[in-house]
């Protein structure tokens, strides 16, 4: 008896166990390799979602170092838009950077 990941939901469940207790999946419906590529499946449909939000920072770090060194001064009443283009980018590339550990771990894990 093994311990696997079900492939509806990710938590631990018993290779012998018919239905996952959390998700309900049918685990005893399907065979090892059938399972093994719905794992496979799902895990390509996270590391794109991944990947996605990796290139939503890029975007948002670019418009927040665009929006740091644009010429506010001639815009009336935006004093303070370096300050917010400077906070954007700075949080954009911790997401960034997040974001990538997370797509390595994932890669990692198989």
């Amino acid at each position: 008896m093994a311990i696997i990941s079900c492939p509806g939901c990710g938590k631990k469940v018993s290779d012998r166990a018919a239905v996952c207790g959390e998700c309900g999946f049918m685990l005893g419906a399907h065979d090892v390799e059938s399972l093994a590529r719905k794992a496979q499946n799902q895990r390509s449909i996270k590391v794109s979602k991944l990947v996605s939000h990796q290139m939503l920072a890029i975007l948002l770090f670019i418009a927040g170092i665009t929006g740091t060194f644009y010429d506010w001064t001639q815009v009336e009443g935006w004093q303070f838009m370096p300050h917010i283009s400077l906070a954007v980018s700075v949080l954009s590339f911790i997401w960034y950077l997040v974001t990538r550990a997370r797509i390595y771990i994932l890669k990692r894990q198989r």
